[in-house]
């Protein structure tokens, strides 16, 4: 794969999607439904629970404060009865390529993202981007206000009847589907283009088969942080590996008497743990899979499960916390050390643990990489506004942008390089390892089985609970999730 200009190199395995198009069957499904129509060839479809199951990330952080009420409000209105049925059946749910509309000058660009119903950032989210109307006065910006619980599905049934915001926001887990079914346009032109500053490798994460169909809106990173007070009291030093981080944790329970570290470990919060677990597969040098075959019973996977088995083990450990339990302790002064996003800790912060008072550092594994909640951008393939939907894009990834991006979207990072402002930073020491971190983060959704990544998750994360709760050794347990794995993607 080429490396954009501005971006820096490194060695990219492209990412290819396999397997049915399932997005086509989610949105029949989605259509049929709200249809309440009979049609043999829909009412075979098998229900699909994990149409849904895409958030990564969990609602304690800013950047998941998702707005779970109000109304849709849309450019371009869509009836979701009959009309979608038929649109679906004629049109295969996709619209790019030569029987795409063709592209005409705009006048208004409709933006989709739930993150305008956030009510401590919404407003000042739009006001950011519509400053792509200064330079840009003969367009109009147009909210498109979709509840984050509803997000996916309504934006599938709008692309299933051809229409359908011209910019959007895509989580993560939705960016397969959309790209398998053609619905993003090719953004080539548009960095090469823009020409940005130190754009981000993560954004490689949106290149299928050498194409870029989307670009980093919002990542949030992760990394090692800890109560500056606590250590000291403790006597300890904050670790760089993990042998020092079991020291350390069960130090500062035996000498203060707190909790000395937590993460999660619970299938009660499977979705999330997989992010948060994953940060140990990838800083051992291990991943999934290679982009054809699952890597589930690597040796530096099993290597890192031993390791996790290890500080689970540690004394100083906070077994049986939840995400919920731990942030409370980190905020009232109660918790020594955790891994967890940017974003969570952003909410911790206050009276009782100040931002002067928190420390962190790159994660204290030997490979050095982690996992990341993500969120990209991208442009509808069905737009009848192409072109200024890229110059939005180019738009989004000048300088004075991505400025004003990295402060309203803070403490996340950005599609580039570019930092917030000296007063945020300053304010916050502890975001710099979480930025420095995001530059070996790799997403979780297992490439080459994109849509069996939520079923493929519950049985590793299922085995690992065997390894930390039964006494199961790492290598047996991860050698019966590859096999149960396996016999699921046959």
């Amino acid at each position: 794969m080429a490396v954009h200009p501005g971006r820096t190199e490194r060695a990219v395995r492209p990412r290819r999607w396999s397997g049915p198009n399932l997005f086509l069957t989610k949105c029949a499904i989605y259509a049929h439904s709200r249809a309440n129509v009979t049609n043999p060839q829909y009412a075979a479809l098998p229900p699909d629970p994990g149409l849904h199951d895409t958030e990564f990330t969990p609602a304690a952080t800013r950047v998941a404060v998702y707005a779970q009420g109000g109304n849709v409000k849309v450019l371009k209105t869509v009836p979701i009865a009959a009309v979608a049925v038929v649109a679906l059946a004629l049109s295969g749910c996709a619209g790019g390529g030569d029987e795409a509309a063709e592209t005409t000058a705009a006048s208004t660009l409709s933006v989709a993202t739930w993150q305008f119903l956030e009510p401590t950032r919404g407003d000042a989210l739009f006001d950011t981007i519509n400053g792509f109307t200064a330079d840009n006065p003969d367009v109009t910006l147009e909210k498109v206000e979709i509840a984050r619980a509803d997000y996916e599905k309504t934006l599938s049934t709008q692309f299933g009847a051809g229409a359908g915001p011209d910019v959007f926001v895509i989580p993560d887990a939705y960016f397969p589907q959309l790209a398998d079914a053609g619905l993003l346009e090719p953004l080539d032109d548009v960095v090469s283009a823009a020409d940005p500053t130190g754009l981000r490798s993560i954004n490689d994460n949106y290149a299928v088969d050498g194409s870029q169909l989307g670009l980093v809106w919002e990542v949030v990173p992760y990394s090692l942080f800890w109560n500056t007070d606590i250590l000291t009291a403790a006597g300890v030093e904050p670790p760089t590996t993990v042998d020092e981080l079991i020291t350390a944790a069960a130090t500062i329970t035996e000498t203060t008497g707190k909790t000395g570290f937590s993460v999660r470990h619970q299938m009660n919060e499977e979705t999330p743990w997989w992010t948060d677990q994953s940060n140990w597969e990838f800083g051992y040098g291990g991943e999934w899979s290679d982009g054809e075959n699952l890597t589930i019973d690597s040796a530096e996977n099993v290597e890192a499960v031993e390791a996790f088995k290890s500080v689970y083990d540690s004394p100083g450990f906070g077994k049986g916390q939840d995400a919920s339990t731990y942030r409370s302790a980190f905020a009232a002064g109660e918790l020594g050390m955790s891994i967890d996003n940017s974003s969570a800790v952003m909410t911790l912060v206050g009276d009782a643990v100040p931002a002067d008072k928190i420390g962190s550092a790159v994660l204290p594994f030997p490979e050095g990489g982690s996992a990341y909640a993500g969120f990209a951008i991208g442009i509808n393939a069905n737009s009848e506004n192409k072109e200024a939907a890229k110059d939005f894009i180019k738009w989004m990834l000048s300088d004075d942008a991505q400025q004003s991006l990295a402060d309203t979207l803070f403490p996340s990072a950005i599609a580039t390089e570019v930092d917030a402002s000296d007063e945020l930073l300053s304010a916050n020491p502890w975001v710099g390892a979480f930025h420095e971190q995001v530059n070996n983060a790799s997403s979780v959704i297992i490439a080459g089985f994109e849509a069996d990544t939520s079923a493929i998750r519950t049985i590793v994360l299922t085995q690992i609970e065997r390894v930390l709760t039964e006494g199961v050794s790492a290598e047996d347990a991860l050698a019966e999730a590859q096999k149960q794995s396996e016999a699921l993607t046959q």
